[in-house]
Parts: structure tokens; C-alpha cells; sequence
């Protein structure tokens, strides 16, 4: 009896263990805020020149830097440290939020992933491959002093000028929606509408030559109480042509 007693005890025992793993894994965040106000504290008192308006981390990328006002930078173009740029001075959470940076190395037909040696924006340009995006679909952005998690929602190749604007209407921020969704090379399932606050990250590349392209990627904030998942994305038609440039095919415009 007392053998029978423990091999049940032993048994409760490791159901009781498999049972916590399978919850560890189920309720492990996907993604993990991590505070960036500290950050922007530092770099203010390091730089002396102005106040990043955020800061800005991408999910499976090493970015992870300010964001400060294009204006106040006195060389944009000097790859000396990390940062972003807006055209818009929004030190809180805006309708729209656009950060842009520099791509200087990782501009081909066939971008690399994760090279430790590429800064600013080049690391972004991950998201062209289908198997990066499948794992990685967060960025985090902190502004006014909070941590806002977005989700991606599109990724596109734009000609558009007009990217950067940032203090849209919902009518506009609607019809962009709706653009961006239809250009994405990939079907997330996200639902987007007009009262989303959007995140949009633009750098430059060569993927289509020396057309004047710019590569963008998409995201809404996370609304309050929804769960931060892997949630599920599909290649779409639109990514056939990127698939032929990735195999060497430049029949491209």
C-alpha cells in the first residue's frame, strides 16, 4: 500500500510539473516591454543637444535607439551613433507616429539578416523575408514617459511621398489603412481601423534597383487587454515578385 501510495504521489507529481511548463509557455508573453524612459533620460544628459522624442525597439532587430527631431540633429547623415529621426516634434503618442533612418549597407536584391555590424535602419530590411516576419511582428515605442507596444500589420515597398506625415485625419489615416493593407506583401491578422494610433518605419533601399523606392513597415498599437501573441501571417500575391528578386530574377520595374 505505502509503494502504491508513493508511485500515485510521484505520478501527481510530474503531471503537476508538465501542467506549470505548458502554463509557462501558454502565458509567457510573446514579447517582453522593456522601459526605455530611462534610456531617453541618459541620452538627453549624454547628447546635450535635445530630447529624443522617443525611443524605438523592433522586435528580432538590433534596433534599439532614440528617435529625435529631424531638425534639431546637426547631421543626420553621420553613422557615427544610432538614431531615428521624425519630421513631426511629437514628444507623446501622436495618430501617427513615423520614424526614419538611415539603410547605408544592406541595400541589394538580397538583404541580410541580423549582420551585427549593420546600425540604424538596415537590420529593418529582415522584414522582407517571410520567415523573419513569421517570428517577429513587434515594436516597441516609448514616448511622454510610457512603453507602447504595435503590431505590424503591413510591409511594402512605397513610392509615395507623402510616408512621413504624421498628424493625419481618421479619413486619411483610413484610406492609408486600406492602401498599405493592399500593398503589403504579407496578409497579417491584425484587425486596423482609423481610431488605431499607427507606428510607421521608413528607410531607404535598392530592392527594385535605383528606383526611388522606400521600404516601410506597418504597425497599430496593442489595445488595451489584448493578448501579446504570435499571431498568424500569410504571403500574399504580392510577394511573388519579391520572391523572383530573391532568386535572382531582375525583371523588375
Amino acid at each position: 500500500m505505502k509503494k502504491q501510495k508513493q508511485k500515485k504521489i510521484k505520478i501527481l507529481l510530474i503531471i503537476t510539473i508538465i501542467l506549470c511548463v505548458v502554463a509557462i509557455i501558454i502565458f509567457k508573453p510573446y514579447y517582453k516591454i522593456e522601459n526605455r524612459v530611462k534610456k531617453i533620460k541618459e541620452f538627453s544628459k549624454i547628447d546635450g543637444n535635445s530630447t529624443p522624442l522617443g525611443w524605438l525597439r523592433v522586435q528580432g532587430t538590433n534596433i534599439d535607439f532614440p528617435i529625435l527631431y529631424y531638425y534639431d540633429v546637426d547631421d543626420i547623415g553621420d553613422p557615427t551613433y544610432d538614431i531615428g529621426w521624425s519630421f513631426e516634434n511629437n514628444k507623446k503618442l501622436a495618430n501617427r507616429t513615423v520614424a526614419l533612418s538611415h539603410n547605408m549597407r544592406n541595400v541589394s536584391s538580397k538583404p541580410l539578416i541580423g549582420d551585427k555590424s549593420h546600425a540604424r535602419f538596415e537590420q529593418l530590411m529582415g522584414y522582407i523575408y517571410y520567415d523573419f516576419v513569421k517570428k517577429n511582428k513587434y515594436i516597441e515605442y516609448t514616448t511622454g514617459g510610457k512603453n507602447y507596444l504595435f503590431k505590424i500589420y503591413g510591409v511594402s515597398l512605397q513610392k509615395e511621398e507623402n510616408i512621413e506625415l504624421e498628424n493625419i485625419s481618421k479619413s486619411e489615416k483610413k484610406s492609408y489603412i486600406q492602401k498599405t493593407k493592399k500593398m503589403s506583401y504579407f496578409d497579417f491578422d491584425v484587425d486596423v481601423n482609423q481610431d488605431d494610433p499607427l507606428l510607421t518605419l521608413v528607410t531607404c533601399t535598392r530592392f527594385f534597383g535605383n528606383n526611388d523606392y522606400s521600404f516601410v513597415v506597418d504597425a497599430r498599437k496593442v489595445r488595451k487587454n489584448e493578448v501579446v501573441h504570435n499571431y498568424k501571417v500569410d504571403k500574399n500575391k504580392n510577394y511573388e515578385k519579391i520572391e523572383k528578386i530573391l532568386k535572382g530574377d531582375d525583371s523588375h520595374e
